[in-house]
């Protein structure tokens, strides 16, 4: 397990405006790569090399499911998991953030199982 981040690099690790727009949609719901690309319009390149920022920093973390992989903010109670939960709860006020948040959760709902089914033993 990756060893708290302290506040200060937590916020190095997100001052970059995309990797700040993906934790707001993973704030609303566990999500998986395409699914970042078509809420926020980047190419998957540019998406995967930002979770890996963020999965290497600690602040996200990943579950293969089947083909797939599902991303996740991971839980802290640490000063810097409290400072991110802070920053992500503040968000949600400036009309673009909330708007991606509102469509993560709505794609998060309705592609989730769709993919865990695909990906069942028969």
């Amino acid at each position: 397990m990756t060893a708290p981040l302290e506040p200060s690099e937590l916020l190095l690790a997100v001052v970059e405006p995309t990797r700040l727009r993906i934790l707001n949609c993973l704030a609303a719901a566990p999500l998986f790569v395409s699914d970042l690309q078509a809420i926020l319009g980047l190419p998957q390149p540019t998406v995967s090399r930002h979770l890996r920022l963020l999965k290497d920093a600690g602040i996200v973390r990943d579950t293969p499911i089947g083909p797939f992989v599902v991303y996740r903010l991971r839980a802290g109670t640490d000063p810097g998991g409290r400072l991110l939960r802070t920053l992500l709860e503040s968000l949600p006020h400036e009309e673009a953030y909330r708007r991606e948040r509102g469509e993560a959760s709505s794609r998060s709902r309705q592609h989730a199982s769709t993919r865990t089914k695909e990906t069942a033993l028969p």
